[in-house]
């Protein structure tokens, strides 16, 4: 009787307005079953109720760690992991293009999602069962540490400043529990940015967020970063689908050598 597959978490983390939630919802297009069964969790749907959200410079404040609901987050990987369904829901859903593809006009067209399709069709050996986590702050210091020991491959989507700055202040607002919320004037530099920054400085090399990865803390935390250009959502989607076939296929040589059988002299 074959075995049933093994949960394997992606982490898809990065500042606000990297296009997390766009590369999320093409995953599954790229990724079908009968080889693959993707859920998608977006951390939008975890945070605190509005009155509980804690304040920066005079601002609530929903880009820190603090704004997320931690337990029940903990609680759904946890509950995916053990073979449970867990609710997808979003709160904040992509639109959809002409085409059918999610985000469309963003770099990501049917062709390329039909040509990495057909690239990794045959990249599984044996069912794969994938969670994607789509979140601002997944894998930080302040982040549970019980939490980030269940993520098996973390990613971190960057973008230079000027441009995520532009991207967020172009959204005309967020749908929450309680409504709807529009970033007030200069919320980017004053709260998103610098919750960035404190979080994820120790990835670069001198906390330069826009410099140099240092590949030797990357390397020991197992964080893999790609800055994006405009536009160039293509490129990240094919970073990502990449890094996943060769962390499952790591992952799956190493099962692979677990079970060879012991032979004598």
């Amino acid at each position: 009787m074959p075995s049933s597959p093994l949960p394997f978490v992606v982490a898809l983390s990065g500042l606000s307005s990297t296009g997390k939630s766009t590369i999320a919802t093409h995953l599954p297009l790229i990724f079908p079953p009968p080889h693959y069964t993707l859920t998608i969790l977006h951390v939008d749907d975890f945070y605190k109720p509005q009155a509980h959200l804690p304040f920066r410079a005079g601002h609530l404040d929903w880009d820190c760690t603090g704004s997320l609901d931690w337990p029940k987050l903990e609680a759904a990987v946890r509950s995916w992991r053990a073979g449970e369904q867990v609710a997808e829901g979003k709160v904040n859903p992509q639109p959809e293009s002409d085409t059918g593809v999610a985000g469309g006009g963003k770099g990501i067209t049917q062709a390329l999602v039909e040509e990495l399709r057909g690239e990794f069709q045959g990249a599984a050996a044996a069912s794969q069962r994938v969670l994607i986590l789509d979140g601002f702050l997944l894998f930080t210091p302040s982040v549970p540490s019980s939490f980030r020991s269940l993520l098996d491959l973390k990613l971190l989507l960057r973008a230079p400043y000027a441009e995520a700055k532009r991207r967020r202040e172009a959204r005309s607002g967020y749908t929450t529990m309680e409504g709807w919320w529009e970033d007030p004037p200069g919320y980017f530099y004053m709260v998103v940015w610098p919750n960035y920054v404190e979080e994820n400085q120790g990835f670069f090399v001198g906390g330069d967020v826009e410099g140099d990865v240092d590949e030797e803390r990357c390397q020991r935390e197992a964080v893999k970063a790609k800055m994006g250009a405009d536009g160039a959502l293509g490129e990240i989607l094919r970073w990502v689908s990449g890094e996943m076939v060769r962390a499952l296929e790591e992952r799956g040589k190493g099962e692979g050598r677990r079970a060879l059988p012991l032979t004598s002299c």
